[in-house]
């Protein structure tokens, strides 16, 4: 477990988001469900990841944007019912960890998720 915390973890090119959420390992879950996984790792029902491995022919939502889990969690006209206020750039990761640390947002977030599942699953099915 050291060798990956030095050379991957700590220090990898990928799963920033998550390292500055989660910046120590540990062998104790951080207690987050799959749909909070799924948003902040942003593997899951996304037209943005589904696309990546050739299960969509674009990366757009329904509506248009970048189906991306941020689009669905702040711009999305699909999803308006569960957005959080947009972050600026630079508050990003700030925001992202806010929202995992209050039980309110962590609700919608979830609720959110289930949602983007739901609705993509149902246009995939449809074609």
């Amino acid at each position: 477990m050291h060798f990956w915390k030095e050379k991957l973890w700590d220090n990898g090119e990928t799963g920033r988001s998550t390292h500055y959420i989660v910046p120590r390992v540990s062998n104790k879950p951080v207690g987050w469900n799959r749909e909070e996984i799924m948003f902040v790792t942003g593997h899951g029902p996304f037209p943005s990841y589904l696309h990546r491995f050739n299960l969509r022919t674009h990366d757009n939502c329904s509506c248009g944007g970048k189906g991306d889990p941020m689009h669905h969690a702040t711009k999305c006209p699909i999803t308006l019912s569960w957005h959080f206020q947009t972050p600026t750039v630079s508050l990003k990761l700030q925001w992202l960890k806010g929202i995992l640390t209050n039980n309110l947002s962590r609700t919608r977030l979830r609720l959110l998720m289930r949602f983007v599942y739901d609705e993509n699953y149902v246009s995939h099915c449809k074609g």
